[in-house]
């Protein structure tokens, strides 16, 4: 293809955007990084001459999910310029952006603009705790938001996305681990109020004797609250085979990823999986859906309902699931199915929670459920979105009593809130005149086809070793053999790769993530790596 020629995406011509470019020159440590120039051009894998580096970090941090001489060293006193990072070593394109942290160029203006009003204000370090004080800016500071105010732009964002579902209302955290512990705890939450709500305090005292839960006395003293607290609530949550929603005890009753997350750590007996993608009817087989004064009465009752492998639907508080799911593969939900469970929980009132920890802004939508037609009751974010964020409908919040949930730092960090509050306006607002004033999200969506073409092409050159890929905008999952190797080489010629999945000469999946504001000469200098990787790859392997 000659460097003159065209290629127009929905009227847009992504070669012509290279004529456009004019980014500021990043120097740090020396080293001047330009995103419109630089090109990859590795000297030696970027952590070769770290070894002390990673000794240290064993020495004086537990063991988490690094791997001694495969994972990454990123030297911060080298610059970043939108995808590409520089390194002692030379310059790399990130193909993974902090496992989906990253959404938007840092440098970006709107990123500018926020931080120094923060800093100009003296609020760059400023904490508080928004579950414990209410904040407000009694003279506005242009650029400058409260949690409520972002909250107010997240809430309404989701209810123009799924407007069935009417307003919605947010609670912040750290992680996106902890914001799927919020919405498990409102998911049993309601489901408790809603039984008590429809069979009284009686009913559930029989089903706590039918399962051997015990009252905990330890808080019959303390009159707060009316309702008697149980050594166990029998509220039932459904997640995903291959799901990750974290490591924490909560949510990892849902995570079914890998064996190395579980090992030794206990888990709630009311928690259930289906396969990802697979029978649409499968939640709707898992549930007897008699009343609950019915299974009581019936031989065995509520326990032997259980036993034989059923969930009474009184008893069914949530499903929850990824619509792109990360760990598992980087692999999109299919609607059929996701439709089926949907209409399942719809019958019930079984709560749909979605999962778009990874996949917020990076599908060509904000939210990558939009592409499914279905409307979750919750979603939760985090990653790119700054803050940890669960957001509920609204009438949901009925059921909350005061004290149910907090948390310290999830809205309480000044900086934060207002990273959240930009990142949200430039994913919707910002208009980019190197884009011909396309939004980012439209920008990524074209990207994302172009990207499509481009592997479709890579995947004819190299069919046996990779045969396949799947994605939306700037999220890709790409089905390799010799995953292992594949990575290994790409530090050496300059990408920087991360598997994904089960491990598998067959099955092995590597993820692409690329920036919301992906420049065409990135996806380029991409294709281009990827192709001698792949071409090295296969030369050691002759026979195959």
């Amino acid at each position: 293809m000659k460097a003159t020629e065209s290629i127009v995406i929905d009227g847009y011509d992504l070669l012509a955007e290279n004529s456009r470019l004019a980014f500021e020159d990043h120097v740090v440590g020396g080293f001047t990084l330009n995103r419109g120039t630089a090109k990859v051009s590795p000297e030696g894998t970027p952590h070769a001459d770290y070894e002390e580096v990673m000794q240290e970090h064993a020495r004086q941090i537990m063991p988490n999910t690094l791997s001694h001489g495969l994972s990454p060293v990123i030297d911060l006193s080298c610059p970043v310029a939108g995808m590409f990072v520089q390194s002692p070593a030379g310059v790399y394109l990130d193909l993974y952006q902090g496992v989906a942290q990253k959404l938007v160029d840092e440098h970006h203006p709107v990123f500018q603009q926020t931080v120094k009003s923060l800093v100009d204000n003296g609020l760059v370090f400023r904490r508080e705790i928004n579950t414990g004080n209410f904040e407000v800016f009694g003279k506005p500071i242009e650029h400058l938001h409260t949690p409520q105010e972002v909250a107010s732009l997240v809430n309404g964002l989701v209810a123009d996305a799924f407007p069935g579902k009417g307003a919605f209302q947010t609670i912040f955290s750290n992680s996106g681990a902890e914001a799927g512990e919020a919405a498990i705890k409102l998911a049993m939450l309601h489901r408790y109020r809603a039984f008590l709500a429809r069979y009284g305090e009686d009913v559930l005292a029989r089903v706590m004797a039918d399962l051997g839960i015990e009252r905990d006395t330890f808080y019959d003293d303390d009159g707060s609250m009316p309702d008697p607290v149980y050594r166990d609530y029998p509220f039932f949550i459904f997640g995903c085979e291959n799901a990750f929603h974290g490591r924490t005890l909560g949510v990892l009753n849902l995570t079914r990823s890998k064996k190395a997350q579980h090992v030794g750590f206990g888990k709630l007996r009311w928690a259930r999986h289906v396969a990802f993608n697979g029978d649409k009817h499968a939640l709707a087989a898992l549930l007897d859906t008699r009343p609950i004064t019915e299974i009581l009465d019936a031989p065995g009752g509520v326990a032997a309902v259980v036993a034989e492998g059923k969930v009474p639907a009184d008893l069914a508080a949530c499903f929850l699931t990824e619509v792109y799911q990360g760990e598992g593969g980087y692999r999109i939900v299919d609607k059929t199915w996701l439709r089926g469970i949907a209409d399942t929980c719809k019958a019930h009132d079984i709560l749909l929670a979605i999962d778009e920890v990874q996949s917020f802004g990076r599908t060509g939508r904000l939210f990558a459920t939009e592409h499914t037609g279905v409307e979750p009751d919750m979603i939760w974010l985090a990653k790119a979105a700054v803050l940890g964020m669960t957001v509920v409908r609204a009438d949901l919040a009925e059921d909350c009593h005061v004290g149910w949930h907090s948390n310290t730092f999830g809205s309480g960090k000044l900086f934060d809130v207002n990273m959240a509050h930009a990142t949200f306006r430039l994913m919707t607002d910002y208009r980019d005149e190197l884009f011909e004033g396309r939004s980012l999200l439209e920008n990524s969506r074209i990207k994302g086809e172009y990207v499509r073409m481009k592997l479709a092409e890579l995947s004819a050159r190299y069919a046996d070793l990779f045969p396949d890929f799947s994605g939306l905008g700037g999220m890709w999952g790409l089905t390799v053999r010799h995953r292992a190797e594949i990575i290994s080489t790409g530090w050496k010629m300059g990408l920087k790769l991360l598997g994904c999945g089960a491990p598998g000469e067959e099955t092995s999946r590597l993820r692409i993530l690329l920036l919301a504001d992906v420049l065409t000469r990135e996806i380029d200098a991409m294709v281009e790596v990827l192709d001698r990787v792949f071409a090295a790859v296969e030369a050691n392997h002759p026979d195959e």
